[in-house]
């Protein structure tokens, strides 16, 4: 499994490195202050007091004894020396670092220097070692940092992994830990219940609810066709048994989709359909909606797609489309076009308005301005149907107004 930039191992190895870093940077500067300290009062300090002893021996006429250090006096400084203000001072000479002072009394100056190589070198060999301890702290926080956070998130990955390959609930990770990692896989087993139950609920709701409807609907489809053949003599009458027989069809054929919709896409399989025939038929299924309004339907596209799918569910979610891009158009066109992987359906109705995009595809969502009466669920149906074809439904807004609606097909096979 590919890690994400930001996964939580890395933040946890993240952490763990800038707190190495931030408490080796805070040591090194309290050992690089404790060293210099450490200059001031063993060489700085010490000259200094000498330096007093010595000069005050020289103003009492008695002769220095200079202890560790070289005492000059006037013309007897080296010239190197000569030309340094009063004060303390580093000089390097001849590959040596000479701490010096230099002190003016009674018109005389005082030089007073000391050989503090040894303690340079010594001083050097500390900060390769804190620099040294510093980078081995760090390499080893990042050792450390991977290696616990590996330990950490290993349990939350194998719960992750376990939920995306839908284990059954009682099979989850870390169920029985009493840490935060187990309360988390009992939660996810617990939602991941309630979820399974519910949908094994809706999808034994539908399947009863379209098995009941058969039944009936096929009475009347039945009943439609006999009344269809004994009014053959009244047109007028034949008229509204065409249409009672018609709509039962039609009725009869959107359970059947329903009653597929409530079985998985792997069990129903489908062979490569001709997607053109769809969508004519539902063309002339809802041509009705669009007489008597100055309203054109124009259909382009090659009549050679074909594209895996039962034609009932591909008529459910294309019909839907077509009704309502003839329901909302009160004048214009509908064009409906088809390529070898999409359909676009796109009218110059009303559009939607803003606060329903956001939620276009969820169940009971209306315009709240639309003269027309609608359930709110057909655009719902549409996606739940290209949701179990494996198709993908997008939803986009003309710069002239109206409304695209696009379908884009899992595969598609040219004949």
């Amino acid at each position: 499994m590919m890690k994400r930039k930001f996964s939580l191992q890395r933040r946890i190895t993240t952490a763990m490195l800038l707190m190495a870093f931030a408490l080796c940077s805070f040591f090194s500067l309290v050992a690089y202050v404790a060293v210099e300290i450490s200059e001031s009062q063993l060489i700085d300090h010490r000259l200094d007091k000498e330096a007093d002893r010595l000069i005050d021996q020289h103003i009492n006429n008695r002769p220095p004894d200079p202890e560790e250090v070289n005492f000059f006096i006037n013309s007897d400084i080296p010239d190197y020396l000569s030309d340094l203000p009063e004060g303390l001072h580093e000089v390097m000479h001849d590959g040596k670092e000479i701490t010096v002072i230099v002190r003016k009394v009674n018109d005389e100056t005082f030089v007073i220097t000391d050989d503090t190589s040894d303690f340079e070198i010594t001083e050097i060999l500390i900060f390769m070692s804190i620099g040294a301890g510093f980078l081995a702290s760090i390499l080893l926080a990042i050792i450390l940092g991977m290696a616990f956070a590996r330990r950490i998130v290993s349990p939350v990955t194998e719960l992750a992994d376990a939920v995306a390959r839908n284990e059954e609930p009682g099979k989850l990770p870390s169920l029985d830990a009493q840490d935060e990692i187990g309360m988390l896989a009992r939660t996810f087993a617990a939602r991941t219940e309630q979820l399974q139950q519910f949908l094994a609920d809706e999808k034994l709701f539908t399947g009863d609810v379209s098995h009941e409807l058969r039944t009936p609907l096929t009475i009347m489809l039945g009943a439609a066709e006999l009344l269809e053949t004994r009014l053959a003599q009244s047109p007028d009458d034949l008229e509204v048994a065409t249409r009672i027989r018609r709509i039962a069809s039609e009725a009869s054929e959107r359970v059947g989709a329903l009653l597929l919709l409530s079985q998985s896409p792997e069990m129903l399989g489908s062979a490569p359909l001709p997607i053109t025939h769809v969508i004519e038929r539902e063309i002339e299924r809802y041509r009705p909606m669009i007489e008597g309004k100055p309203v054109t339907v124009e259909f382009t596209g090659s009549p050679d797609v074909l594209v895996p799918a039962r034609v009932e569910l591909a008529g459910i979610a294309i019909g839907n489309l077509i009704r309502n891009a003839c329901q909302y158009t009160e004048q214009g066109c509908v064009r409906i076009k088809l390529t070898q992987d999409r359909l676009v359906i796109e009218d110059n109705g009303p559009g939607l308005p803003e606060n329903v995009r956001e939620r276009l595809f969820s169940r009971f969502v209306r315009g709240a301005d639309s003269q027309h009466v609608g359930s709110g669920l057909g655009l719902a149906i549409v996606k739940r149907v290209a949701d179990h074809l494996g198709w993908q439904i997008h939803h986009e807004s003309p710069v002239s107004g109206g409304s695209r609606f696009i379908l884009q097909f899992a595969a598609t096979t040219p004949r």
